[in-house]
């Protein structure tokens, strides 16, 4: 040891700092003002980026969980008609002829096929309002109950759509933000194609609108 620093004092030189030395001097280096604002400048510019990407994963996810939600509670109103030989009636929660479906509505055994739930009739779903900017309005034939036959076919003819929309417009800057269920007179049920121009269709053409499908 003696001998490394006789060495190192006759040529000018100075002993390599221990570990200790450097930790200390790369703990006092710190961020210069410059390197933050370059981390921002980077951060913004990703969010930039991904927060319309994130948007629009959360309208489709929204979307298109509540049309499959709808999609099986209208598949399985069908079958268990067929299984209780006995109609089963969706009836909306809102005023009567409202098209209104986002309100809510009862699905039931319609032992007197009147359309209304009578006391003793059994509730076999209930369906929860949704959450807006959500809606979910009926055509004409859907104003104010949907209803299947012990064979499983609708009891109004020609059957129906339910838009479910994201807002008041079908579409936004192109982007869809509707989606459409069928209901033929035969009783299937079937999710709406879309054209080019994200807009549903339904049997009888493009739906026209959010609330007047």
């Amino acid at each position: 040891m003696r001998g490394r620093s006789i060495d190192s004092q006759r040529d000018g030189t100075s002993p390599a700092p221990g570990r200790g030395a450097v930790r200390a001097r790369l703990a006092q280096r710190g961020v210069t003002l410059i390197e933050s604002m370059m981390v921002i400048g980077i951060a913004a510019v990703l969010l930039a980026f991904a927060v319309p990407g994130f948007r629009e994963f959360v309208v489709r996810s929204r979307l298109d969980s509540a049309a499959q939600e709808l999609l099986t509670a209208l598949q399985f109103a069908r079958s268990e008609a067929a299984r209780r030989g006995a109609q089963v009636t969706l009836r909306l929660s809102g005023a009567d002829g409202s098209k209104d479906w986002g309100s809510g509505w009862t699905m039931f055994i319609d032992a007197d096929r009147d359309g209304t739930l009578d006391v003793g009739e059994e509730v076999v779903r209930q369906g929860m309002a949704l959450n807006p900017p959500l809606t979910l309005y009926g055509s004409g034939n859907f104003d104010t109950v949907i209803a299947f036959t012990r064979e499983g076919r609708l009891t109004s003819a020609g059957g129906g759509v339910l838009v479910l929309c994201q807002g008041a417009e079908l579409t936004e800057g192109g982007r869809s933000r509707s989606r459409a269920v069928l209901v033929n007179g035969a009783g299937r049920v079937r999710m709406a194609a879309r054209n080019s121009s994200n807009v549903p269709l339904s049997d009888t053409g493009t739906v026209a609108g959010c609330t007047n499908p």
